[in-house]
């Protein structure tokens, strides 16, 4: 069994752009407690898209491909973790997405 990323150049600066947009959105909904969630955020979009693009076989064949990445799969695997992650670091730092006090 062969492990290896076959991502170029140009998947490479997709994914970290897609990933820091990603986080750029997350820290601005709602209201956040560090100056630092969407970095958090950021990553696990970058792995979630990097995972589901590359190691999960099944996908590989899903059009369309740019520069070693399979775009939809990544989209897909990048939302969900990313999602997810964002979910948990929001709840867990205190911040809420109404952007006012929560009544106990």
């Amino acid at each position: 069994m062969d492990f290896g990323i076959s991502l170029e150049l140009g998947g490479w600066i997709l994914v970290i752009v897609a990933a820091l947009v990603f986080g750029a959105i997350a820290q601005l909904v709602g209201e956040t407690r560090t100056g630092f969630e969407w970095l958090v955020d950021a990553i696990a979009f970058g792995i979630g898209a990097i995972v589901a693009s590359e190691f999960v076989t099944a996908w590989r064949t899903i059009e369309p491909v740019w520069s070693g990445l399979a775009i939809v799969p990544a989209l897909i695997g990048g939302l969900v973790l990313g999602l997810v992650v964002e979910l948990a670091t929001r709840y867990l730092t205190g911040g809420s997405y109404h952007g006012r006090p929560m009544a106990a």
